[in-house]
């Protein structure tokens, strides 16, 4: 029998923990059953409620710690080696922290299931410097949890009060420090980097696995299929060791490494100045702790027709570099789908770059997305669009679909015809008619196809509304529909 334990060590909460554990062992399922630190709940085991959430940290280059929050439901153990990881219980101190404390002024706990996550995606906001203090700020660390007994109006209520407590503390630029000060952390948080700097990595037995291992990148997908399989499966964790290159440009191609996580493009400054509203857009995809879990590769690998970031991707016509044992080759990632769920990749290689243009001055980006529910949900239909305009004519474009077919879309033909053609709203018309001959749509569980064809042109058409609607007369498109 292949022997799938893994030795690790890491810091829980103010504690040194080394284990044996499988690679592939969920956090939860070790924090519940091994450490008996139930605060942190089972809920859906899907990252969707964040039931389970607890703060990861990391060890700068500058000797700092960074936090995030997690879902521990879709952490692997082995990814733990030489980290931080803090649940409810290590948040407690011998009084209430400044958050505990407004959740009991606003009532923001009822049947008290959900409150330890809520608890600390509120910490975990705090220690982000990126999250601003405000209402806005506290939306956004509590994306990834759900209540399922209030309405949210007393938990968004505690955030704020805490929040505003501490605002006029959080001024520096060490705000772990300031929150210990403050009584908002432990004061152990203060050890934590020296901490982390001097923990020995453990030491392999040195026993090898001779079969083929699953390739585990962010593992929001994977666990969710194969949650209670892979703890019994040799794993590869393509986010244990050394972190994510950074975005850097190279002969006019923005590259980026494929591990690179959803929350880390959205934030990065490159890639921010080829889409100006990709903060924005991820704000839809998913809450902020599966944004710290999915990566790029694995969106684009999982091949679902729907996947958000590989729609935007394509329409920005990316290239994928792909790796095996070493010997590399390029494909389009619009030839990267040869059906459904089947990609032009072998089983043993591994997609380790992305890359596309830099965008010109001239170019715009939109992306467009119908869900049932406005915020983190599955697409019905998306739509992205890359255009680039000059001198009252349409220079070149892209187009992409999902949810219209077996797998993402690129639209060649639309995107092609409008190369060259005059900035006038019945080229963009011509254009849409071109784009719905170009894709039979799919009925499923989310819509049927005509309405799927109502939606995908709609989406197509609300790309030339966002980008130039005060170029573009766009009452004739719409009397013309």
């Amino acid at each position: 029998m292949v022997n799938l334990l893994q030795k690790i060590s890491f810091i829980l909460n103010d504690r040194l923990v080394s284990t044996s554990v499988p690679a592939g062992m969920l956090v939860l399922d070790f924090l519940r059953k091994e450490e008996r630190l139930t605060g942190t709940k089972e809920g859906c085991k899907e990252g969707d409620c964040g039931a389970c959430s607890v703060i990861f940290g990391e060890l700068n280059e500058d000797g700092t710690v960074g936090y995030t929050p997690m879902t521990a439901c879709l952490m692997p153990m082995g990814e733990l080696e030489g980290k931080h990881v803090v649940t409810i219980e290590g948040l407690n101190m011998e009084k209430l922290s400044p958050v505990q404390n407004a959740m009991v002024d606003c009532g923001g706990s009822q049947c008290g299931y959900c409150t330890p996550g809520f608890v600390v995606s509120m910490t975990a906001g705090l220690m982000e410097p990126r999250v601003p203090l405000d209402k806005e700020g506290v939306l956004y660390a509590i994306s990834g949890n759900l209540c399922r007994c209030t309405g949210y109006r007393s938990i968004i209520e505690a955030g704020v009060q805490a929040v505003d407590s501490l605002a006029s503390r959080l001024n520096g630029p060490d705000r772990i420090k300031e929150l210990c000060e403050a009584e908002a952390l432990p004061s152990y948080f203060m050890t934590i980097p020296e901490r982390l700097a001097e923990l020995k990595p453990a030491v392999s037995d040195g026993s090898k696995i001779d079969t083929d291992p699953i390739y585990l990148g962010g593992g929001t997908d994977l666990y969710v299929q194969r949650g209670d399989e892979i703890p019994e499966l040799p794993v590869d964790l393509l986010k244990k060791g050394e972190a994510p290159a950074p975005v850097y440009t190279e002969d006019g191609m923005l590259v980026l490494d494929a591990r690179m996580s959803f929350e880390d493009f959205a934030m990065d400054r490159l890639v921010q100045e080829s889409i100006p509203q990709v903060k924005d857009y991820n704000l839809l995809i998913a809450s902020w702790p599966v944004r710290t879990r999915a990566t790029l590769a694995g969106n684009i690998c999982n091949a679902s027709p729907i996947a958000d970031m590989t729609c935007l991707l394509l329409a920005l016509e990316t290239e994928l570099t792909i790796s095996n044992a070493g010997r590399l080759r390029t494909l389009p990632l619009k030839d990267f789908f040869l059906g459904y769920k089947r990609l032009n990749k072998k089983p043993e290689e591994q997609v380790v770059r992305i890359s596309f243009p830099v965008c010109k001055p001239q170019e715009s980006v939109n992306w467009e997305k119908v869900s049932k529910r406005t915020w983190l949900d599955i697409a019905t239909v998306n739509s992205a669009a890359r255009i680039e305009v000059g001198e009252g004519v349409f220079l070149s474009a892209g187009f992409a679909l999902g949810g219209v077919a077996a797998t993402p879309l690129y639209l060649t033909e639309a995107s092609s015809y409008l190369s060259g053609k005059t900035f006038e709203p019945s080229t963009v018309l011509e254009m849409i008619d071109v784009a719905l001959e170009e894709f039979q749509p799919i009925s499923d569980v989310r819509g049927s196809a005509d309405y799927k064809r109502l939606l995908a042109r709609q989406l197509l058409i609300a790309h030339f509304e966002k980008l130039f609607k005060d170029e573009l007369k766009m009452e004739e498109i719409y009397a013309a529909l």
